[in-house]
This record gives C-alpha cells, sequence and structure tokens, in this order.
C-alpha cells in the first residue's frame, strides 16, 4: 500500500451500518477481564517447592530445631517441678521431638496446623493430642453458628472424626486449629509457600531448567555446516558418518562442507546459577531467615567467629519466636489450668562464645551479682577441680586378707553365759544399724580385732554377766559404749557364811572391766 492510498484509508469516513455503537465497557468489567487473563506461571506443589534445596533448608532448620527445643510449665513466672504428660509427650505414639517438629512444619509448609484432642481427663482436661495430617482435614462453615466451624477429619465410610475448634470460650471442642497467617473469617490459614507463590515458582522453574539441561543432553557440540543443499537422508548419513568415527581418529570431511565449528557452552549460564543464587537470597527472606544461615553470603556482608551468636539470635527474635515458638506456646497454655503458660527454653540458642560468656562471668562475680558457683551451675562444670578431683574415700579391710568365717547363729542374751565376751561394736544389717554381738571368747578376757565389724580392743574386752550383756544389746542401737554405774553402800553389809563374793573392776571411764573374786 503506497502513501497516498494510506492517507486515503485514514481519512475516508467509517459508514454509519458499520460503526461500533455498543457502549464502552465499565471499570468493573475492565477488572474482571484482568482477573480472568491466565497467569504466565503456575503455583508449585509443595513437594516441587521442597525440591529446591534453599526452600527445603529452611523448613528443615525451623522444624527440626523446633522439636530438638525442651518445654516446660510456668505459674506466676516460675517454673512448675513436675510438667503435664500432655506437654512432656503429647502424642503417646510419637515422641516429644517428633511432635513439635510436625508442628513447626506444617506452619512452615501449609501455614496452619490441627490437632485433635484424643484424651480427656475426668476433669474434661486434654490428656493426649494428635497431629492431623493436613490432606485428610475438611473444615467448613457452621450454617448455625459461624464462630464455631465444623471440622471433619478420615473418610465417609471409615473413622470419621467431626467437631468444633477448641477455646477457651468452646472447651467442648475437639479440634485445636493455629495458623501462620489468615484473612479475618477465613477456614484455613496460609504460609510463606502460599504467599510467595511466584516467587516459589522462579525457584522451582530454575531448578527444573538446570536438571532438563543435562537431561536432554545440553547444546550440540559440534556444527558442520554443508555449502550445498542436503536431503533429509544425506544428512543424517553425513551425522552418523562424523558421530561414527571415533573421536581420537583423524575425520576426513566432505568437499560440500563448508564449516565445522565447535561450540563452547558456558556452565554458568547454561545453569541458570546466578539465578538460582539470587532465589536462594529470596527464600531466606521468604522466611525471615539470615542469609548466613542458608548459606547465602549477600553483597558486602560477612561473617565471623565473633558474630555467629548475633545471627542465631537474630534467627531465634526474628523467626522462630513470633512464628512459630508464640504460635504453639499459646495454643497449648489453654489446655493447661488457668494461670499455668507453656514456655520453650530456647538460652541454648541464645548462648554466646565461650570468651563473651567468661567476660560476663568475670564481671558479675567481682561486682558480687553472681557467685562463682552460680558460673560452675551454668556451664555445667562440677565444684572442684576436674583435673585433680578429690580421691573417694577408702573402704575399711583388714590388713591380711583371711577367709570369711562362717556365720553362726547368734544365742539370745538371756541364755548368755556368765564369762562369755561379746563384741559391743556395731555393723550394718539390711541397710540398717545393730549390734555385733560377736562372740570373741567364751570365758574373757579378750584382746584383738572383731572379725566382723572390725572393732580393735587394745586393752582386754570384759567377760559380762547376762544383765550386762542386756544392757549392751540396748545400748547398741544408738552406737554408744554401754557404761554400767553401781552405788555401794557406804556401810559394807557382811555377807553371810559360806557365800561367795565377787567384785566388779572399773577402768578409768567407769566402765567395767572385769569380775574378780573377793579376797
Amino acid at each position: 500500500m503506497g502513501l497516498l492510498e494510506s492517507i486515503r484509508t485514514f481519512m475516508s469516513p467509517v459508514p454509519l451500518e458499520q460503526r461500533d455503537t455498543s457502549p464502552a465497557p465499565t471499570m468493573a468489567q475492565q477488572l474482571a477481564a484482568l482477573r480472568s487473563k491466565p497467569r504466565p506461571w503456575r503455583a508449585p506443589s509443595i513437594t516441587e517447592a521442597l525440591g529446591v534445596p534453599a526452600i527445603q533448608r529452611a523448613v528443615t532448620l525451623i522444624s527440626n530445631t523446633t522439636g530438638s527445643l525442651s518445654i516446660g510449665t510456668y505459674r506466676k513466672d516460675v517454673e512448675l517441678p513436675d510438667t503435664p504428660t500432655v506437654i512432656t509427650r503429647p502424642d503417646p505414639y510419637a515422641t516429644p521431638d517428633e511432635f513439635y517438629r510436625d508442628l513447626a512444619y506444617y506452619l512452615a509448609t501449609r501455614g496452619e496446623y490441627v490437632l485433635w484432642i484424643a484424651g480427656r481427663s475426668s476433669a474434661g482436661q486434654p490428656t493426649a493430642l494428635v497431629v492431623v495430617p493436613a490432606p485428610e482435614l475438611n473444615v467448613e462453615h457452621n450454617a448455625r453458628n459461624r464462630l464455631f466451624p465444623i471440622y471433619t477429619w478420615g473418610p465417609r465410610d471409615g473413622n470419621l472424626q467431626r467437631g468444633t475448634r477448641f477455646g477457651p470460650a468452646n472447651p467442648a471442642g475437639e479440634f485445636i486449629h493455629v495458623t501462620y497467617l489468615r484473612e479475618p473469617g477465613a477456614l484455613r490459614g496460609i504460609g510463606p509457600l502460599q504467599m510467595a507463590g511466584a516467587a516459589s515458582s522462579v525457584s522451582v522453574e530454575a531448578q527444573e531448567w538446570a536438571a532438563n539441561f543435562y537431561a536432554s543432553g545440553g547444546y550440540p557440540s559440534i556444527l558442520l555446516r554443508s555449502a550445498v543443499q542436503l536431503t533429509e537422508d544425506e544428512a543424517g548419513a553425513l551425522k552418523a558418518q562424523w558421530v561414527g568415527t571415533p573421536s581420537n581418529m583423524p575425520r576426513i570431511t566432505d568437499p560440500g562442507i563448508e564449516e565445522v565449528k565447535e561450540i563452547n557452552v558456558n556452565p554458568q549460564g547454561a545453569q541458570m546459577l546466578d539465578s538460582r543464587e539470587h532465589q536462594n537470597g529470596e527464600a531466606a527472606r521468604m522466611f525471615g531467615i539470615p542469609g548466613s544461615l542458608m548459606e547465602y553470603g549477600s553483597p558486602g556482608s560477612s561473617l565471623t567467629y565473633q558474630n555467629l551468636s548475633e545471627v542465631w539470635t537474630q534467627f531465634v527474635r526474628g523467626c522462630l519466636t513470633p512464628n512459630y515458638l508464640v504460635k504453639i506456646e499459646q495454643s497449648l497454655s489453654d489446655i493447661l489450668p488457668r494461670g499455668t503458660r507453656v514456655e520453650f527454653d530456647v538460652d541454648g540458642l541464645l548462648r554466646a562464645d565461650i570468651k563473651t560468656r567468661y567476660e560476663v562471668y568475670a564481671s558479675g562475680i567481682t561486682s558480687g551479682v553472681i557467685d562463682p558457683e552460680y558460673a560452675q551451675r551454668a556451664e555445667g562444670i562440677p565444684p572442684g577441680i576436674i583435673e585433680k578431683p578429690e580421691p573417694p574415700p577408702a573402704p575399711v579391710v583388714q590388713a591380711t586378707p583371711e577367709p570369711p568365717e562362717e556365720e553362726t547363729p547368734e544365742e539370745p542374751v538371756a541364755q548368755a553365759r556368765s564369762l562369755e565376751v561379746r563384741c559391743d561394736g556395731t555393723r550394718l544389717r539390711d541397710g540398717r544399724s545393730a549390734g555385733c554381738g560377736k562372740l570373741l571368747a567364751e570365758r574373757g578376757p579378750f584382746v584383738g580385732t572383731c572379725p566382723r565389724c572390725h572393732k580393735v580392743y587394745e586393752a582386754p574386752a570384759p567377760s559380762v554377766s547376762q544383765l550386762e550383756l542386756a544392757v549392751m544389746a540396748f545400748m547398741s542401737r544408738e552406737q554408744a559404749a554401754p557404761v554400767i554405774t553401781v552405788n555401794l553402800p557406804e556401810t559394807p553389809v557382811a555377807p553371810p557364811p559360806g557365800a561367795t563374793v565377787t567384785r566388779l573392776e572399773y577402768d578409768e571411764a567407769g566402765r567395767i572391766v572385769g569380775i574378780a573374786e573377793a579376797s
């Protein structure tokens, strides 16, 4: 079309019968048309998103760190000595690490977790919890009360669990529902993967592109350009001849081949390394994790030994606590009696390096804020010198080992003979202290060591009477030496004719040491 023809077409009026007289679309129609336009990208599934190393690293770091933390219960900021079983082991069929790990995993990947109350006490308090698999859960509006949605878990023809949401206002509910984030009034929660769907799609597509590049063989390494027109069969024969020749053998080119060109592929560009490295940073921002924990270094940043603890502090305070730990703590506090709360112990993650800790301890001890024993307990160091611990006390043994003496039944005190010598030491019997009473000599005195309790008699042991043996057995329960005090009359009484007179002999301590006949 020439210039004059174009001007004539532009200037000529359109006949009325051919003009479009329909009204202009409204704003609502234009917005609807924009919304109906298909997106050029697709939202990846959770399995596809976890195939990206950066996303997999973020999810496992969050979930496994949460599962490794210890948890306790507090009342008025004082830790209770006994934590309820529903907190220490909520699911009887899973370890506590698996239970709390699954809660954080569902929050990171799906933006919500749901617990089913599997058991209750006689007072109605939950005693067992089970994590509900997300694909098996259905939540729908309650036509009677929109504040209590209907939760359904399980197949229609099987073990179907149906109930409402548990809470302080509805303690009879059967399901505990916690969300990462959700629109007010929405039934389900959303997480980082759902909110950043486009960024997740870019990461997945870049990962699959790099995988398909090598799976499909990549770019051709040799280009053969012919100077003449070749048919498909001639081109195939030429290619087969070129490929069939071993690489270490000389090749003869056809006169019709104009050029043989080697194609050098840039592996970095072919695998989209720069783009995928950028997506690692996007994943760190998506989950709120410091880049250094994701093996991602932003330009101009550096990580040293001194600020490594600060990175973990940033992770705990900026990601783990507000997005995961607080939500789990508050949901579990609702199932405990009023005034009792649940709290994770994150002190181990926030600990500074050993140099900083020891400097703080030294400053606190010098200023009198803490004592050395507190610093030792905080570091798990037992008191004393570790390199040279104090040896334990040696057991009491005989100087010369002797074969064990046969145990003979002990005779009752009432049947003891008048001149027997029995040991007044103590020994342990069934964990209790008891009198020894070992027969040392049938007729005293006795000097030596008791073979049973190893008491040493340097002075002669006295021969005792039945009364003295009874007093000795009574006093041995208190582990005290028997003492007998005899009050003699001031005026001696003459014995009757033909009677045998005996007298008691005492030592300096006032103890009886013997019985002798009076002269």
